[in-house]
């Protein structure tokens, strides 16, 4: 019997055909063994690789835990792949000791892995991934960070040198969360959707001012806002790591920081922040240099309270130290070229007299050019406008040049007619008396130049009355009758036409404290000059009209 297959002229005998099935069936049989064989070195490859995985687990914990003191680390689970040669962690929490609830950081994965880019053109590199970390810390987790900065950061840099040998090539973080808080009840402080990139981050030192890697960061802030990061970064400088980045903050919402301002009597209740610039911060220069900033829709308060005045005390010396230290600094600039605030209300809160009084400028616009902490930068300048207690316009100029060995500035200050009834908690707290009517106005000429103060305060005093039927008829009969009195009496005893009373006060002297601030010193002029001249006359004028 015999098959002819005409096409290739090919005769198969039944011998043939046998021999060919006997192959086939070989053949199957070598591939189950050859699959089997595999599946045994897979399982095998796998049974081994979990002795592997948390052998290094163990030593990675540990060598973390004993390198960087403070600090507890504790990972989940590790992962080695052999094919890639690289490592996932997963599940990464840090401890505080000092602190320990909450805990401080906690990451979802961290992928690292040879990058073989790098490998083909002769560096052994490597590159990390870090995917939803987790970064939460109070205050007194950041108190503790501060204090341990010198020494916790030469062991977190000899931490990345002993954990992973490798120069790290680029280094991503993705989708994570930062959450500050003052303590148990305040709101939290919050960034979110962080993403991080940086690149050619070597484990070696460079040279002072050079910085190798390049960094960008952006984020977006709870409450509305994004904040952006361009730049170069030198991770590994000594004392600390520099920076030379671009920065943009856009519609930062101001309320989200109470929980900050709050520690200094600032009460930040609303208002916006957009600012553009760069900034510099290394071992060798600092440099923080703002192309605009600008506010708007800002109602902010400083409130002082009894408890708070040796705290205000110990703020205002601090401010007054560093002002000192930062004027003509030989690598510290720190420069605004264009600011401005709009739309905003500012006022000052003093809670510890009965009854307590609120003192403000509301519908602010305030201009602000040049501001520099060097001479060399030149002369800033200032102008302000807004409402005195919502009725007197008021107007204020100035032109401030770094300070030298004191502060140096011109200040001109011009307020008209404003309501004196909206002064009373003033006049109640102070005097014990209030105005019906009445307007105020002051008039204002200040200059200080190498340790002198040149100027003059005219307040002026318009129409004060005391006596209002609306305003006291909750008052006792005879308090009533004798107010009536007295404003009758001061109609006859008026003795200029426009009924207007003008003091004009001194200001010149020397500066008692030439270490204080530019703003510190302005504060206290005019503090004092209003407790010493405008409230007395203020007050001897309601009394006069009562």
């Amino acid at each position: 019997m015999s098959i002819r297959i005409d096409s290739r002229q090919t005769t198969y005998t039944g011998e043939s055909l046998h021999a060919a099935s006997s192959v086939k069936k070989h053949h199957r049989g070598m591939w189950r063994w050859v699959m089997a064989a595999c599946a045994a070195v897979i399982l095998l490859g796998g049974i081994g690789l979990w002795f592997v995985d948390e052998p290094l687990r163990v030593y990675a914990e540990r060598q973390l835990n004993g390198r960087i003191a403070g600090y507890t680390f504790h990972i989940g689970t590790l992962d080695f792949h052999p094919i890639g040669l690289s490592v996932d962690l997963e599940n990464v929490t840090v401890i505080q000791e000092a602190h320990p609830d909450p805990p401080l950081a906690h990451i979802a994965e961290w992928h690292a892995s040879i990058q073989w880019q790098g490998l083909l053109s002769g560096r052994l590199v490597s590159d990390h991934i870090i995917d939803r970390p987790l970064i939460h810390f109070t205050r007194p987790q950041a108190a503790q960070e501060l204090q341990d900065a010198p020494a916790q950061k030469k062991s977190w840099q000899e931490a990345l040198f002993a954990v992973y040998p490798l120069q790290i090539n680029e280094l991503s973080i993705k989708d994570g969360d930062v959450t500050y808080r003052e303590n148990a009840t305040s709101n939290p402080i919050r960034l979110t959707n962080i993403q991080v990139l940086a690149e050619n981050i070597r484990n070696v030192r460079s040279k002072p001012l050079q910085y190798p890697s390049r960094v960008q960061v952006e984020a977006m802030v709870a409450g509305g806002g994004h904040m952006k990061v361009d730049g170069h970064a030198d991770f590994f400088a000594e004392p600390s790591m520099g920076i030379d980045v671009d920065i943009t903050l856009q519609d930062i919402n101001l309320a989200d920081l109470l929980p900050l301002t709050a520690q200094r009597q600032i009460h930040l209740t609303q208002g916006s922040l957009t600012t553009s610039g760069h900034v510099e911060f290394a071992p060798a220069a600092q440099e923080l240099r703002l192309a605009s900033l600008n506010l708007h829709d800002v109602k902010a308060d400083f409130v002082h309270a009894a408890r708070t005045k040796q705290r205000e005390q110990r703020t205002a010396q601090q401010v007054s130290r560093t002002a000192a230290k930062a004027a003509n600094h030989p690598t510290l600039l720190l420069r605004i070229d264009q600011g401005k605030v709009e739309r905003s209300e500012f006022g000052f809160v003093n809670q510890a007299t009965n009854p307590s009084y609120r003192l403000f400028i509301s519908g602010t616009e305030l201009e602000l050019e040049n501001w520099s902490n060097q001479l060399s930068e030149g002369t800033a300048r200032v102008q302000l406008k807004g409402m005195l207690m919502g009725t007197g316009a008021t107007k204020i100029t100035g032109a401030f040049r770094p300070e030298v060995e004191s502060p140096d500035f011109d200040l001109s200050v011009k307020i008209v007619k404003t309501q004196v009834k909206s002064l009373n908690q003033l006049l109640r707290a102070y005097g014990g008396l209030d105005a019906a009517a009445g307007l105020f106005s002051l008039f204002s000429e200040v200059s200080v130049k190498n340790g002198t103060v040149k100027g003059y305060l005219k307040p002026l005093f318009k129409d004060v009355t005391a006596y209002d039927p609306r305003q006291d008829r909750d008052k006792g009969i005879l308090n009533q009758l004798y107010e009536k009195t007295i404003n009758a009496l001061a109609e006859i005893l008026k003795n200029t036409p426009r009924d207007e009373v003008a003091t004009k006060t001194d200001l010149s002297g020397t500066v008692e404290n030439p270490q204080a601030s530019t703003w510190e010193l302005v504060l206290t002029l005019f503090q004092n000059a209003f407790f010493d001249a405008v409230l007395p006359g203020l007050e001897g004028k309601v009394q006069l009209e009562r």
